[in-house]
């Protein structure tokens, strides 16, 4: 970004000193076209490599590291990282951004039920010992508990390999 930055600015600059070029040109009839161009040519390549070098710094610190930032926290966010976002940045956009996204976060931790895998497996059970000790059911009914008692024991176990994964890939697994 910063280049693009650094090449347009650079390209107003040459048009600037080519205008003057121009007007020096009929104000001081003694030099040639060859000779302005020498003459200005320097400034211009000399504005665009402290352009260059400045924004370069500024663009990084302020747009492109913060953005940086929030790619990797999104990705984060994508593998089950509920934790709050916080971007070093001065750019009140990219702030905003952060806050959105810390907003998303708040929103999904209350959307999501606060149930532990051990309170699912005790429910699993719980249905699996009406389903067999309850004489007033019927046996279809029977079979739907026992196998909504099978289908909570397999979120029970792909929750916990979810969480297995998430544990190895806290080591510094990244986008």
């Amino acid at each position: 970004m910063a280049l693009v930055v650094t090449v347009y600015t650079a390209l107003i600059i040459a048009i600037g000193m080519a205008v003057y070029a121009v007007y020096q040109y009929f104000a001081s009839p003694g030099m040639t076209v060859l000779g302005l161009i020498l003459q200005h040519s320097w400034h211009v390549v000399a504005y665009g490599v402290l352009l260059y070098l400045s924004l370069s710094l500024v663009l990084y610190r302020n747009v492109v590291r913060p953005v940086q930032q929030l790619n990797v926290k999104l990705y984060a966010i994508s593998k089950g990282d509920l934790s709050p976002v916080s971007v070093d940045s001065n750019v009140e956009e990219i702030q905003e951004i952060a806050q959105v996204v810390n907003f998303l976060l708040a929103q999904i931790e209350k959307a999501v039920p606060d149930v532990s895998v051990s309170e699912l497996s005790e429910s699993s059970q719980e249905l699996r010992t009406i389903a067999h000790e309850s004489d007033a059911l019927e046996d279809s009914a029977k079979e739907a508990l026992v196998g909504i008692a099978n289908q909570v024991d397999e979120v029970v176990e792909a929750l916990a390999i979810e969480s297995l994964h998430r544990q190895e890939g806290a080591g510094g697994e990244g986008p």
